[in-house]
């Protein structure tokens, strides 16, 4: 009752469904010449043709002998890469510079570092209340009186 209602709990994270339109839906399926290509780092590319290779020789192997590599690894290994591809095309500075305010979702999610400061302001204050209870009952300070016994002569 006293901490009153909580503000609304963010429901999806970025990306918003706009920008997730714009992401392949397999990175590995893309050529060196794709227009997705120039959101990502020069080294995730040449990780990404790397295992690209590595994927092609391992499915190119004669039926008699082992591959490099099985399907299970291959699967694995793409879904990492795709998702590394995904989150550094969707930080990169273009698709951010897009969006006028990256950090609103909507109206009704709120940050999540602000609903944080909040929650941690609230705390305080609410620590706060039994200081300004002891201070009430002046039981904050020790006793101005001496704890030595006076006599009078």
């Amino acid at each position: 009752m006293l901490l009153g209602c909580p503000s609304p709990q963010q429901a999806t994270s970025y990306p918003l469904e706009a920008d997730k339109k714009l992401l392949p839906a397999d990175w590995l399926a893309l050529n060196r010449g794709d227009s997705h290509l120039k959101y990502l780092n020069p080294s995730t590319v040449e990780l990404l043709f790397e295992l690209k290779n590595e994927i092609a020789q391992s499915r190119a192997t004669p039926e008699g002998q082992t591959p490099p590599m099985s399907e299970a690894l291959i699967t694995l290994r793409s879904r990492e890469m795709n998702t590394l591809c995904n989150n550094e095309m969707l930080t990169s500075s273009e698709i951010l510079a897009k969006s006028m305010s990256p950090e609103m979702y909507n109206t009704l999610n709120t940050n999540p570092e602000l609903y944080l400061r909040n929650n941690a302001n609230e705390q305080q204050n609410l620590r706060g209340v039994v200081d300004d209870w002891n201070r009430w009952w002046l039981i904050d300070e020790p006793s101005p009186l001496s704890p030595y016994p006076i006599v009078s002569p």
